[in-house]
């Protein structure tokens, strides 16, 4: 009966398998202690909370004050101001998702209610050669405690303790605009400022408002600077970004340059067919060759330029260049021209003054011609490779050379 009772269950343990409990293996030491490592180096967005007592703004600043005490030693920060909402989110989450990182986020929220009140965003980008960037960017959110100065003491808490703010106009009301300079403005002003660069990125064809804002009464201790460029999509706007934080930490010029250079003994008189609209009847003293070439040496190394160099726009005459191919282009005749063109470019038209910049494109390469500020009628001048040249790098630091010059 016993031998009966055997056979039935190896027919059992044949035709379904072994029908009871399956346990898994032991698994060794050394593979508990992988598997616990691996979870252990799992990736996870660290999120902090701040709580809010009275001010979003003086928690921020309590907050910011235990990491950054000191901005020369801390970590290099940019600020994303973008009013409109559309890019500074994306641009956050694409740095996040290039560097296969998490967003990192803070929360102010309301000590009461725990309501959240602002959720500060912050990704890490690593660069290859030099120290990373932490970029930040303020999602604040609708509710009683974060109205219209709420939220410009948020973004103004954010962005002072920065090495750089990038404002993104993008599409903005003019009357928003104003309101947005009116604020930072008043905002670099106060002693808790510390930032040193303050870049707007405006659409393309905003001479006017580029203007505008280079006029304003900025503090001498923050360098504001405009950059004009189609946003179409994130990786555009980071971009502009970072060739601006490059700009402003490697390619910057001294603004007493030309302090210490002793004014040119010969004047020439403009010739009428050269003279601007409303020449002056003393004629500025030029600076020396040698303070010129010194203007020309960063701009000299930009990528795709062939050649460069610094024109009197009243008689056409190259004052200075500097050439990077062989043969030389012959700079001093197409400077010549060029400043012909422009004068005849606004006896045509008309109006109170020539073009402020000439681009001439032919074939493969671009002349350039951009008049300098000042009470010497000056341009600069240069010759592109336009598959290789960045023309809207090389406008953003011709922008330090014109404030040398201003």
């Amino acid at each position: 009966m016993q031998l009966n009772k055997n056979r039935e269950m190896v027919m059992l343990n044949s035709l379904f398998g072994d029908l009871t409990p399956q346990r898994l293996p032991a698994t060794p030491p050394q593979a508990a202690r992988g598997a616990a490592s691996a979870e252990n180096t799992t990736v996870v967005a660290p999120t902090e909370d701040v709580v809010v007592d009275a001010s979003p703004a003086e928690a921020m600043r309590a907050h910011f004050a235990l990491h950054r005490q000191d901005l020369q030693r801390a970590s290099a920060m940019v600020t994303l101001l973008d009013p409109s909402g559309l890019w500074a989110s994306q641009v956050v989450h694409a740095l996040a998702d290039a560097g296969g990182q998490a967003v990192q986020r803070v929360n102010l929220r309301d000590r009461s209610t725990l309501r959240t009140l602002a959720v500060i965003e912050r990704a890490l980008v690593p660069r290859r050669g030099a120290d990373a960037l932490r970029v930040y960017h303020a999602d604040l959110r609708a509710g009683p405690m974060t109205s219209d100065l709420a939220r410009d003491e948020i973004t103004t808490a954010l962005a002072e303790g920065s090495q750089m703010t990038a404002v993104i106009v993008g599409a903005m009301q003019p009357h928003a605009l104003v309101s947005l300079m009116r604020t930072l403005l008043l905002a670099t002003c106060q002693p808790e400022w510390r930032c040193p660069q303050l870049v707007f990125i405006l659409p393309p064809g905003a001479a006017a408002l580029r203007q505008r804002i280079l006029a304003q009464p900025w503090p001498p201790q923050v360098q504001a600077s405009v950059v004009a460029e189609p946003l179409a999509c994130a990786a555009s706007v980071w971009n502009c970004v970072l060739e601006a934080w490059e700009v402003a930490q490697g390619h910057a010029l001294p603004t007493n340059l030309l302090a210490a250079a002793p004014p040119a003994t010969v004047q020439r008189a403009p010739t009428p067919a050269m003279a601007d609209a409303h020449p002056s009847t003393r004629q500025p003293s030029l600076p020396q060759p040698q303070v010129l070439n010194r203007l020309l040496s960063p701009l000299a190394r930009s990528e795709g330029l062939l050649a460069c160099g610094i024109v009197d726009l009243n008689r056409g005459d190259l004052l200075a260049s500097q050439h990077r191919e062989q043969p030389p282009t012959d700079l001093a005749a197409l400077a010549l021209a060029l400043c012909a063109a422009r004068q005849a470019h606004h006896t045509v038209t008309g109006g109170d003054h020539p073009p402020d910049e000439v681009l001439i494109t032919a074939g493969p390469r671009q002349t350039l011609l951009r008049r300098l500020p000042g009470e010497a009628a000056l341009g600069f001048v240069a010759v592109l490779d336009r598959q290789h040249a960045n023309l809207a790098l090389l406008r953003f630091r011709l922008m330090d050379a014109e404030r040398a010059l201003a």
